[in-house]
């Protein structure tokens, strides 16, 4: 097979991947999400009492104990609101 045969193969498969990787639909932990943000799990936290604007998650079962988790695409839309907030404070002040 030609070179430029697999490049298509590994193309069509990297799309697939794309497509299945939908971030509306991938559960991340607060660890995981902490870290997407540059911020330290108790940083996440604090983020979370305090931001009315940062996700708030969602437990994985009924259990006081229950994991938390994130959709992925929260954390991508709370990081564009941390950016847009920096960029209005550097124009601002």
């Amino acid at each position: 097979m030609a070179a430029s045969g697999i490049r298509e193969i590994e193309m069509s498969n990297a799309q697939k991947i794309d497509q299945w990787l939908d971030p509306e639909f991938i559960q991340v932990t607060r660890q995981e999400a902490a870290r997407i943000l540059g911020r330290s799990p108790k940083e996440f936290d604090r983020l979370r009492k305090d931001d009315a604007d940062c996700p708030k998650g969602f437990k994985q079962g009924e259990a006081r104990s229950a994991h938390v988790l994130f959709r992925l695409a929260d954390i991508y839309r709370y990081s564009q609101t941390l950016m847009e907030r920096h960029t209005r404070e550097e124009e601002d002040g």
